[in-house]
């Protein structure tokens, strides 16, 4: 019996109630002029019509394309995208919101560049985006969630971690999951997965990307088209309690799993105020989103509704949470001091 050929590409596609979009989702796959790879679409349980859907399409794909159903819904992309890394063999992952499409040449390049410069990792620094989820028609803009520092041609990041942890802190690097194309190998070896967030496993997931990978290639090229979906997970409304609850809850174990895994590091146990720095991002992160609703609470309404999330969470993280700010305030401490010894003396 012949031996089974690989694909060098796995695509995997969390998905949930996007019965009106996975369809554009799937022919942008069908489309694509590399065609060696395999799609793993998991279902989070989706109340619509979303696997009837993926189903009509199974034909089209000659073999390659797998509908996996969740037993239970996660509430986030985290679990689903797990899953299907343990289904996916090729050399190499690529995530793919069901919502959103990629052009027709993204696995060429993408690939391409990956095998000529020998990279764990391949990031798109920037993508298209729309600002309406009916795309025909639709004018793209090129965006970005990387701030400064962008490349012209396809380059090797710094193998300096702690260079690259002071990037990741300036947010120079882009931290969506459909923004990578990733080596299956590297992320088997180093034991990679998506924390169990309801909002943050991405940022998170990019830190631990940035810590192991050896070679990190940034392209100047956007492949991906973001649709702007109000009922998306990014986009979906919350009241302001609700919002500040799930965000408290995101810090709390997007915080766990990071100090967990980066404690594991050699590089961080002998520098561990790089660690800090990479915390500090998380943390830096979520305390964006709250202070979008900030001002609506009372320091007292604030202070029970945090302890309440935290207490949920339990000691162990809370420990090393308490450890951070402490270890985070003396260093400011030290900082603040400096400068003002130093303002002094001039």
């Amino acid at each position: 019996m012949a031996e089974k050929i690989l694909p060098q590409i796995s695509v995997v596609i969390p998905m949930y109630n996007v019965e009106k979009y996975v369809g554009e989702c799937l022919d942008s796959l069908l489309c694509q002029t590399f065609q060696d790879f395999e799609v793993i679409v998991v279902d989070d349980c989706s109340t619509d019509d979303s696997r009837d859907v993926v189903k009509k399409y199974l034909p089209r794909f000659d073999g390659k394309l797998q509908l996996i159903e969740s037993e239970k819904n996660s509430g986030g992309c985290a679990v689903p995208r797990n899953i299907g890394m343990k289904y996916a063999v090729g050399k190499y992952l690529f995530f793919l919101d069901s919502d959103d499409l990629i052009i027709k040449t993204a696995f060429e390049k993408l690939h391409g560049l990956a095998e000529k410069f020998n990279a764990d990792v391949v990031q798109c620094e920037k993508f298209f985006s729309s600002d309406t989820p009916h795309l025909q028609g639709a004018r793209l803009q090129v965006k970005s969630f990387k701030r400064e520092g962008y490349v012209t041609e396809p380059t090797l990041e710094t193998k300096d971690i702690a260079e690259r942890i002071k990037n990741f802190h300036e947010q120079r690097y882009a931290w969506t999951a459909w923004s990578k194309l990733l080596k299956r190998d590297f992320i088997i070896k180093n034991n990679v997965n998506y924390p169990i967030t309801l909002n943050n496993e991405e940022v998170v997931f990019t830190l631990f990307c940035l810590s192991c990978a050896k070679r990190f290639l940034t392209i100047p090229d956007p492949v991906n088209i973001y649709r702007y979906r109000p009922g998306s997970i990014l986009h979906t409304k919350l009241n302001v309690v609700d919002y500040v609850r799930k965000w408290i809850r995101s810090f709390a174990t997007g915080f766990s799993c990071c100090d967990k895994f980066l404690s594991s590091l050699e590089f961080y146990k002998k520098n561990p105020e790089v660690k800090y720095l990479a915390l500090d991002a998380v943390t830096q992160d979520v305390f964006g989103r709250l202070m979008k609703v900030y001002r609506n609470f009372s320091s007292a309404a604030l202070d029970e509704i945090i302890r309440e999330e935290l207490e949920k969470f339990g000691s162990e993280g809370s420990s090393a949470m308490v450890a951070f700010l402490f270890n985070m305030s003396m260093m400011y401490s030290l900082q603040i001091g400096t400068y003002l010894l130093n303002k002094d003396k001039s």
